[in-house]
């Protein structure tokens, strides 16, 4: 008995920490299949053809063509959502439409590695452990959705940035910090 009680709470302590790990931030892109505004949900085919069911988070922010609101998503939309990837549901809480002013953008999450103020170059290392240096340019800057300025943002601060490819160059035009 007594071994059977450590092997389930063995069991119960990897979950956990499963959960925890799997709970990161992540992106997926693909085209909105459906909605269901009842149980704020949407269905996401991705280019595989393969369908994935979205949660609608609290906090939703929806980037189309540049301006941000909470209620924007329409079937047949190509899109990018960062999401936390959760043991049993998907919540969203960041969606970029690809149309008019963000149609070539792509959103990619990870942390910010370094800033050269002397270059104004931004190292920004991606969920997958890749680590690019943008230019910052015209790009914006917010801490927990609100203005801000790149000297404020701190080396290993959780970020969602948004890259344009313009002529086969990407250019930074958002960085997103999430501090809690």
């Amino acid at each position: 008995m007594m071994r059977v009680l450590k092997w389930i709470s063995a069991t119960l302590a990897i979950a956990l920490l499963a959960g925890t790990v799997a709970a990161a931030d992540t992106v997926s892109a693909g085209k909105i299949k459906s909605l269901d505004a009842a149980s704020k949900t949407f269905v996401l085919t991705d280019s595989a053809n393969k369908d994935f069911t979205f949660k609608i988070g609290d906090n939703l922010v929806i980037n189309r063509d540049g301006k941000e609101s909470k209620t924007d998503l329409k079937a047949g939309d190509d899109i990018n959502v960062c999401y936390d990837k959760g043991l049993l549901t998907w919540t969203v809480h960041y969606v970029l439409v690809q149309e008019g002013k963000t149609k070539n953008c792509s959103l990619m999450v990870g942390a910010i590695k370094n800033y050269d103020a002397g270059k104004k170059e931004l190292a920004f290392t991606d969920e997958h452990a890749k680590t690019t240096t943008f230019s910052m340019g015209e790009a914006r800057v917010r801490i927990n959705m609100k203005d801000s300025k790149v000297e404020d943002i701190k080396i290993g601060d959780h970020a969602r940035i948004l890259v344009e490819m313009v002529d086969r160059a990407p250019i930074l035009r958002s960085v997103m910090v999430d501090r809690k």
